[in-house]
């Protein structure tokens, strides 16, 4: 009975968090809709907006994306650009102040000392002239009109903040999470944005705490908390590639499953399904992932308990996926080793990101992450 009980339960903590609030989120999407409706106004009547990039040593990415920016299908006298460089100790400074000697509407803001992205966003709110912020990592390019399909999303009352699409090439778990965001928005609201690419009314951006891990999920909660909507402008699209290792993606979500956690601790209410509108999707679609390397052990160690055949089964499927995750260390790389290992590291990252947050291993700055271009 012991064997059995751990092998269900561990098994239904796996299908809520990687299937089942997908599907339901999926059925709310299709047969109770409740998107926010874009309005393309004309050019003379388009509000000016600032796109804000936090910088820590870009020098090889700021020029292509401040030319990325101004490139954009968006009257070009409305579109201001803050860079912040977080002591960045390479050229991305010079880079920034050649791009403003010929753009007066392009300003560096300079952070003498490297601490941390939210840091660098509180520094830059002082100098946002327009009522529109846009931010954006460095990296990724939008698509020509992403500006102009933010901002479409502002002329519904309900919305407060507007995710940009993040699309990752060879990234088979992201192509499911952007489902579900998709979901999500079409069925009412998200749980935060993309941090590559999210708009925001200038006057409801917080000030956030210094530690702040997840600026993409504290701002835009901060705004649900108040009654409005996160949606996503489906059509605003900042475009990726997957990171090029096992090992760094296991970096990266360490530092953002403890970020959740930290969420928890330091936005008063997010926890209240009294004060949360989206309560029940951030535990369902976020704080889930961290029980699940907990239900991953109670579904071997119940499969290797149990007597019946189906649980021997679903054992040596189990110790199957290991050893084809094992390949990908060996440097073999097809499709199903490359999801089987990043399966395991996402929970091996689950299962270390509470010890790392209370230890204060999570760092709220942030290492360059290496990307596959190949």
């Amino acid at each position: 009975m012991i064997g059995e009980a751990l092998f269900w339960s561990g098994f239904a903590i796996l299908f809520l968090s990687y299937c089942g609030y997908g599907l339901w989120i999926a059925w709310c999407a299709r047969y109770r809709p409740n998107p926010a409706r874009p309005h393309y106004a004309p050019d003379d009547e388009l509000p000016a907006v600032t796109c804000v990039m936090v910088a820590r040593n870009e020098a090889s990415h700021i020029g292509r994306k401040i030319a990325n920016v101004r490139s954009q299908d968006y009257p070009q006298d409305k579109i201001f650009i803050v860079v912040v460089s977080d002591g960045s100790s390479d050229q991305t400074d010079d880079m920034v102040r050649t791009w403003s000697l010929h753009d007066e509407r392009i300003r560096l803001v300079r952070v003498e000392h490297s601490s941390g992205k939210p840091t660098a966003i509180n520094r830059s709110r002082p100098h946002i002239p327009t009522e529109t912020a846009v931010f954006m990592d460095v990296r990724q390019e939008l698509t020509p009109r992403a500006i102009r399909d933010l901002v479409a999303y502002f002329a519904d009352r309900t919305v407060g903040v507007v995710s940009g699409d993040l699309r990752v090439k060879g990234d088979v778990y992201w192509r499911f999470e952007r489902f579900v965001r998709l979901c999500e928005s079409r069925s009412g609201a998200m749980v935060q944005t993309t941090g590559s690419l999210y708009a925001i009314r200038t006057a409801d951006v917080p000030p956030l705490p210094a530690t702040t891990i997840l600026d993409d999920v504290y701002i835009p909660l901060s705004v649900a908390l108040t009654g409005r909507r996160i949606v996503m402008a489906e059509e605003a699209g900042s475009l990726d590639v997957a990171t090029a290792s096992v090992k760094s993606e296991f970096v990266r979500k360490v530092r953002t499953l403890a970020g959740l956690v930290q969420i928890c601790h330091i936005l008063r209410g997010c926890l209240n399904p009294t004060r949360n509108p989206v309560w029940a999707r951030f535990i369902l679609h976020k704080l889930s992932r961290l029980a699940c390397p907990y239900g991953l052990a109670a579904l071997f160690v119940g499969s290797l308990l149990a007597s019946h055949w189906l649980y021997r089964l679903v054992l040596a499927g189990l110790v199957l996926t290991l050893l084809i995750a094992g390949t990908a260390r060996l440097g073999l790389r097809f499709r199903l080793a490359s999801i089987s290992a990043s399966f395991f590291a996402l929970n091996a990252a689950a299962f270390w990101a509470i010890p790392a947050y209370y230890l204060g291993w999570a760092s709220v700055t942030w290492a360059r992450v290496e990307v596959d271009r190949t």
